[in-house]
């Protein structure tokens, strides 16, 4: 059954890369010597994992992402680091700050960079290389909103496990040391057999419980096709200050309001289907229209994915998911 969702206009241009978001890992840095650590249930680290992103343990630090989707090369421009699909074609790096008080992940560009900034009071998303930002209002909470970035880490993983730990089995595997630091490592194995994932590691801190690390790999190879992790990390406190944002003089500003969405116009936020749950989760989202150099990608079928174009006359769908065509196929009819 399909259940409508709210998101950031900019979600349209990166739709596999939300579809994969329970599949994010970070390549080992270095090669050092697996840590000696008393054995834990592996049920047990995530339950503490699970606990530490709860109560939001201040954190600062560097965290870098990889993916090969066997994507091919993506046309002029649209692979550029700096524009919304170049996370999928280059490698990337996040500097990360997070604590009680908020969460701050900065996108570093060759020649800018891209921010996102939460609060209890609500989320700016700032892009130096447009000289632009976006503000969402959120009702009053008790902790600050996730930030809509694959480089927020815990976030990544707490919603992770949620989606997609009963369609796992768990097991503990060797430990590791990440970001100089010594880690348990945990394995998700899904259950389900339409999937195209074929396991994802988590490492966590030994000593914080935080997740440092999430890797997922194929049914058809050894080695991680996603990855994403801390390259350096500090739990000393984090200055509230890092936490609010106030846009430069002359920016343009664009109030996104959550309570409306105007297709194909900004600042509208487009309709987002989900479609099963776990790791057979689809995602569709509506937009308008699709450029002729993007069209090119599709229909797309990758190690852990595939993702394809839905047209409605008037609009299109961008429909993807951790599993084969077969099953895009299934829910285009369902799709207005």
């Amino acid at each position: 059954m399909a259940r409508n969702l709210r998101s950031y206009r900019f979600l349209a241009a990166a739709t596999v890369v939300v579809a994969f978001v329970a599949s994010i890992g970070l390549r080992a840095v270095g090669a050092e010597p697996a840590p000696e650590l008393p054995s834990v249930p592996p049920q047990s680290l995530i339950a503490s994992a699970l606990r530490a992103i709860a109560r939001r343990t201040p954190l600062s630090g560097t965290v870098r992402t990889h993916m090969d989707l066997g994507i091919p090369e993506l046309p002029s421009g649209l692979g550029d680091p700096s524009s919304p699909l170049g996370v999928l074609a280059s490698d990337q790096t996040f500097k990360v700050w997070r604590s009680p008080d908020g969460a701050r992940v900065a996108q570093i560009l060759p020649f800018g960079e891209r921010d996102v900034v939460a609060n209890r009071a609500g989320v700016w998303v700032w892009d130096s290389t447009r000289f632009r930002a976006w503000h969402l209002d959120v009702p009053p909470s008790a902790s600050p909103p996730s930030v809509p970035s694959i480089g927020d880490l815990e976030a990544v993983v707490g919603k992770a496990l949620e989606a997609i730990g009963p369609d796992a089995t768990v097991t503990e595997a060797d430990p590791t040391v990440v970001a100089g630091r010594p880690a348990y490592v945990v394995s998700l194995i899904p259950t389900s057999g339409s999937t195209l994932v074929g396991r994802i590691d988590i490492a966590i801190d030994a000593d914080t419980r935080v997740p440092l690390r999430m890797q997922v790999f194929a049914r058809s190879g050894p080695a991680p096709t996603l990855d994403v992790g801390f390259e350096s990390v500090s739990f000393s406190p984090v200055d509230p200050s890092m936490f609010t944002f106030t846009p430069p003089e002359g920016a343009a500003v664009t109030q996104v309001n959550p309570g409306a969405r105007e297709a194909g116009s900004e600042p509208g936020i487009p309709e987002v289907r989900t479609f099963g749950e776990g790791f057979g989760l689809i995602v569709a989202v509506r937009v308008t229209t699709v450029p002729e150099q993007l069209r090119r990608l599709f229909p797309y079928e990758g190690p852990i994915g595939s993702a394809v174009l839905v047209e409605r006359g008037d609009h299109v769908w961008v429909v993807a998911g951790a599993v084969g065509p077969e099953a895009l196929a299934e829910v285009g009819p369902k799709l207005p």
